[in-house]
């Protein structure tokens, strides 16, 4: 019997291969910046595993380095072998090297966090960034490989402006999760705002994400006019309050988005990912 003869659910079946990749990738997403340690009960929830499977995969994980058990906590957390995969990474490798120094000069000359955003099959991904000296608080975002959904805060929200009209269409189908009174979550208002954003060529987003946060970003373009990604820099929301600081922050993302395009050149080959 062929797969046209089989029944649907038979013919779609993933072999069982992919079905312990599926498992094993679902297991190590299930840990996070707000949740770095989880009981095994936990992770096998967050999987939709039972505990079985989800203890076996990972002991299997813990031998490879990838994972590693508190036993005093009786918690797992992801282990220093998943670092060493970093330098590996294929994607945001040429933007990552191109972007570095002027995202260092651009931190140096804010006094804030900068960071580098492209679009992600599930929002925003921080592929970047260079943390400002002095106090800081440091939220869920503020790490490299961190995704945002595209309704808050400002480098995520200057993606979702930039996608083409039928990926943005499909992110604003989905829920928009509500993070702070300040998030929006309408369809309708997000659409507005990517168009303001797009006219106005950057965000200036205040308490939508964390309390007592704001950030400012703008468009990123290679030399053909080709939409990157995003640059932001983040601090307090009083540091944002008056309108010429607010001048000047704007000034030098601009500067620096302009040297990052030059250098990356036309059609540096970054794609949209689709949000549906």
């Amino acid at each position: 019997m062929n797969n046209a003869d089989r029944p649907l659910d038979a013919a779609t079946r993933p072999p069982q291969e992919m079905r312990a990749v599926e498992r094993i990738a679902a297991i190590l997403r299930s840990f996070s910046m707000a949740q770095p340690m989880l009981s095994l009960t936990e992770v096998a929830r967050a999987a939709n595993l039972d505990k079985n499977t989800t203890r076996r995969l990972l002991l299997a994980l813990a031998a490879e380095g990838l994972v590693r058990r508190d036993e005093s906590e009786r918690s797992w957390g992801l282990d220093i072998g998943v670092m060493k995969l970093q330098p590996a990474v294929l994607g945001p490798r040429t933007l990552r090297e191109t972007a570095a120094p002027y995202l260092q000069w651009l931190t140096e000359r804010s006094g804030m966090t900068s960071f580098f955003w492209i679009a992600d099959p599930d929002g925003a991904i921080c592929i970047d960034r260079v943390r400002a000296g002095g106090e800081f608080r440091d939220v869920f975002w503020s790490t490299p490989g961190t995704v945002l959904p595209m309704n808050v805060a400002s480098g995520p929200r200057v993606v979702l402006a930039h996608l083409d009209d039928t990926a943005r269409a499909a992110w604003l189908a989905r829920p928009q999760p509500r993070f702070t009174g300040a998030t929006q979550t309408d369809p309708a208002e997000l659409l507005r705002a990517a168009a303001r954003i797009r006219a106005q060529g950057h965000e200036l987003g205040v308490n939508d994400y964390y309390g007592g946060m704001a950030g400012m970003a703008v468009p990123v373009t290679d030399r053909s006019g080709g939409f990157i990604g995003a640059i932001s820099v983040t601090s307090s929301a009083a540091e944002f309050a008056a309108e010429d600081r607010q001048q000047e922050l704007l000034a030098v993302l601009r500067e620096a988005a302009v040297a990052i395009g030059v250098r990356l050149g036309p059609n540096p080959g970054v794609p949209l990912h689709p949000a549906g």
